[in-house]
């Protein structure tokens, strides 16, 4: 569906016609250079289960018209005015990557709101190599190489897919690739930039869920520890051989992981 936000058009893939007053709406924030089709798996299953779910598309990708977003405190304060544009009082808030920084800093100003936070690939501080920076500042297809190739673990290198015929590493070089020039590294220096982490985690009163990848070389297991610490209630579930793209290399156990966190009567 589209929503009109200022002069903007928003695209949030999902439907949010089966909510009720005391239902949270899930809402799904997807990582650097992506789009809504990140979480096409998640979003066809919330709603096979009648239940109210949107997956946003960041202004300038995807679907979403308007200009780029530069930092996480302004996607954040952008997320917050989609809700109030859908009435939605109370959600259960994920994020991947940089949607993970933005879920961070929205729950942390908005612990009324936001009920569950599910945090993947969402190491702090979430620092970008200055190789990567310089080849996406240049919209260099060598950005987007390294993207794919750093963020993916060992069995996505030899396959991995369940399903015959699927690449994992080339459906994400494909989004990586469809994605506006410039989107790449705006939103990675935006993560490299923010800096406010920790304080957001400190704030948060959402029941919280980090879901790392094994072999996330991106945002390290390790990198988890520091922000761990801060939040009131978290708990962290590391996914088997899966690197930073764990929504894809290891999609029914990631998921299944994102449904415990999110809904766990379900």
């Amino acid at each position: 569906m589209y929503l009109k936000l200022d002069d903007d058009k928003i695209f949030a893939a999902g439907d949010m016609k089966s909510r009720t007053d005391s239902e949270s709406v899930i809402v799904l924030l997807h990582g650097a250079g992506m789009d809504h089709t990140f979480w096409a798996y998640n979003t066809r299953y919330f709603l096979s289960k009648g239940l109210s779910v949107i997956a946003l598309d960041f202004p300038g990708h995807g679907n979403s018209t308007g200009p780029f977003l530069e930092t996480i405190s302004e996607m954040a304060d952008w997320v917050t005015a989609c809700l109030d544009l859908l009435q939605a009082d109370s959600v259960a808030l994920a994020g991947h990557s940089m949607g993970a920084l933005v879920a961070l800093e929205l729950a942390g100003r908005e612990k009324e709101r936001v009920s569950r936070l599910a945090l993947l690939g969402a190491g702090f501080p979430m620092e970008v190599s200055s190789p990567l920076l310089e080849a996406a500042r240049n919209d260099s297809q060598a950005a987007k190489d390294m993207v794919v190739l750093f963020g993916h673990g060992s069995r996505s290198y030899l396959g991995g897919n369940t399903i015959a015929g699927m690449n994992i590493m080339e459906g994400a070089l494909r989004l990586l690739q469809r994605s506006n020039p410039g989107a790449l590294y705006n939103d990675l220096n935006a993560c490299n930039e923010y800096s406010n982490g920790l304080e957001a985690a400190k704030d948060v009163g959402a029941v919280t869920t980090v879901i790392c990848g094994e072999q996330d070389k991106m945002t390290p297991v390790s990198a988890t520890a520091g922000i761990l610490e801060q939040f009131v209630d978290a708990t962290l579930s590391v996914i088997p051989f899966s690197g930073h793209m764990m929504v894809s290399e290891s999609p029914e156990l990631t998921h299944r992981c994102l449904v415990a966190a999110l809904l766990p009567h379900v």
